[in-house]
């Protein structure tokens, strides 16, 4: 009985080994060298025009991109979309990518509550590498408190909690401050999208 419960201890004890190994490779090989922008998406409620016309931006100019989510299958887009992410948001090494994309929608407000996300940010700001944000996505950024005396734009509805953080609303269709781009909503898509890739680019 003893050397039966050994063995099993021993199997169970390989597999969560051998689990954390196979994920920590795929991280490595998806993050490619840090040379990869996380692109992060909601579980539910994402803008699904935004999330493909940044992805084919970035990767029309050569730039890797990671999807990451708090799910791992089913990430579903406002208008029914779904996506399957590589990478749970918990699993992210901020050192394994080149900048992150927060993609908007009304299901963007995940993120102001997202205590990892919140940690990303911050990492990325202190390192100096690209934080994008779209519509509502923003206001991640202003909880992180990165954004006192940055110019930002983004959605008119969260205006107020912009400028209560610290920044300058400009209600631009898209600002870049430093390493800071945001985007106004749907209709700065494809000027937020090509905006991201010149970003991106002169850092690959």
């Amino acid at each position: 009985m003893l050397i039966f419960m050994q063995f099993f201890c021993k199997t169970i004890f390989d597999k969560k080994v051998s689990r954390k190994f196979r994920q920590q490779q795929r991280r490595k090989n998806m993050a490619d060298d840090g040379r990869a922008v996380l692109m992060v998406i909601p579980a539910d409620g994402f803008r699904e025009e935004e999330y493909k016309a940044a992805r084919q931006a970035l990767e029309k100019s050569g730039v890797k991109v990671v999807t990451a989510s708090t799910v791992r299958q089913g990430a579903l887009g406002y208008k029914g979309t779904t996506v399957d992410p590589e990478v749970l948001i918990d699993e992210v090494n901020p050192d394994d990518y080149a900048g992150v994309v927060f993609i908007g929608g009304h299901g963007s407000s995940q993120y102001w509550h997202d205590y990892k996300a919140h940690e990303i940010i911050r990492a990325y700001a202190k390192s100096g590498k690209f934080i994008a944000a779209n519509d509502r996505a923003p206001v991640a950024l202003a909880v992180a408190g990165i954004l006192p005396g940055k110019n930002v734009t983004g959605h008119n509805s969260i205006f107020e909690k912009l400028s209560n953080a610290g920044a300058k609303y400009t209600g631009r269709k898209v600002e870049r401050d430093g390493n800071i781009i945001t985007g106004e909503g749907p209709n700065a898509i494809s000027l937020y999208a090509d905006e991201l890739a010149k970003a991106f680019k002169s850092k690959a």
